[in-house]
């Protein structure tokens, strides 16, 4: 009976033993649990398959080409492929930095969706002879996602030396669209001109040798810019004549406006030219000599016909010698060079004024200043009453 206890108390100690007496010590968890043994093989895959997927960027960036040869004061493009597509074509923010002797014309990309890839092209001005890319690294909004970064090179642009008519104006393509010229007082005259051009940094556009310029009205494009200009030049000037670079051509190329002086009456924003005192006097005697005549005519014939022909050229002398209505202009009011909006102020008024008004173009008042100049006011600057 002795033995067949001692039996019985040994089979109950095994069954309560501790879990470290029948199984290895590494399969047993810190809460007394078991864990699934790992083989070193799956360590290895999934160490190499969570490396990737930490380090990998959500986006990659190449250039496609980088330009060899500017000059300063060029626009140009750089362009960026983006792959892959289906992740890139979403909404992307970059990070340029670094860069030298340029800087960016337009902050967002002009973007070309492809099957191999998206491609955003930035565009430059170059500013000096010696400039660096930016360093340029792309971020994915919608995944917090970032690429690689694409490292900006250095390189040398050329300086142009340009002749005395140079117009500090590069670009691909310079299209002269039309022009006018009035007179604007006894020594010079006023050219109006409009142009297109394309990669072309039209801000810059200048003239050597006017005696007063400025834009009337300029819309910056990156695939084409227009502009209106005028310039006051000396009325023995027969052309305006300037000079931009073509960079499609890689040349100079010379531009002449010539210079037609338009006596008409006003029709055109770009008409300034003040009424000419001599033709105003020789249109009145002229009438006046034809209506003395046809009223000496009628004396002599008797014929009615004389008299009411008479009546038009007498009509025309009065009118053309009745004094110009004025207008009161508010103080404060710009005087401005062309009847354009956003044009040219060359004078306020310092205080409230009653001036000769002579015609009108839009919303705008031709008037005629005490010095005899011409500008025009916009109507919203006369008096109320």
């Amino acid at each position: 009976m002795k033995t067949i206890a001692l039996l019985l108390a040994l089979l109950l100690q095994t069954l309560f033993a501790e879990p470290s007496v029948l199984t290895p010590a590494d399969s047993v968890s810190p809460t007394g649990q078991e864990q699934e043994a790992v083989s070193p093989e799956d360590q290895s895959v999934d160490a190499l398959f969570s490396n990737t997927a930490e380090n990998a960027p959500a986006v990659t960036l190449a250039y496609t080409k980088i330009p060899n040869h500017l000059y300063v004061g060029e626009i140009f493009p750089l362009t960026i492929k983006l792959t892959p597509s289906d992740m890139a074509s979403g909404n992307i923010e970059y990070t340029l930095q670094n860069e030298q002797g340029i800087r960016i014309f337009s902050q967002t990309p002009h973007r070309s969706v492809k099957n191999d890839g998206v491609y955003d092209t930035f565009y430059f001005l170059v500013q000096a002879s010696a400039l660096r890319l930016p360093d340029i690294t792309a971020n994915v909004t919608s995944t917090g996602g970032v690429s690689n970064t694409l490292t900006g090179s250095s390189f040398n642009a050329s300086t142009l030396n340009p002749p005395s008519t140079y117009a500090n104006v590069l670009a691909d393509s310079f299209k002269l669209i039309n022009y006018k010229t009035t007179a604007y007082n006894q020594e010079s005259n006023i050219v109006v001109f409009t142009v297109k051009a394309s990669r072309c940094n039209i801000a810059t556009f200048s003239l050597q040798n006017a005696i007063k310029q400025g834009f009337e009205s300029k819309l910056p494009n990156l695939e084409e810019s227009t502009m209106t200009y005028y310039a006051i030049i000396p009325n023995s000037e027969r052309t305006l004549d300037f000079t931009i670079f073509n960079l499609s051509k890689n040349r100079y190329e010379s531009i002449s406006i010539p210079i037609v002086v338009d006596d008409d009456a006003v029709s055109t924003q770009s008409d300034l030219s003040p009424t000419d005192a001599r033709h105003t006097e020789l249109k009145v005697g002229a009438a006046a000599i034809l209506a003395v005549i046809l009223i000496a005519l009628f004396y002599w014939r008797r014929w009615r016909g004389y008299l009411v022909a008479s009546v038009a050229p007498l009509f025309y002398v009065v009118f053309a010698l009745l004094p110009n209505s004025n207008v009161c202009i508010k103080k404060d009011a710009p005087i401005y060079l062309l009847p354009i909006k956003n044009g040219t102020i060359f004078e306020t008024t310092l205080q409230e004024e009653h001036l000769e008004s002579e015609n009108t173009v839009g919303e705008f008042i031709k008037i005629r200043l005490g010095d005899n100049k011409v500008g025009w006011v916009h109507e919203r600057d006369l008096c109320s009453n």
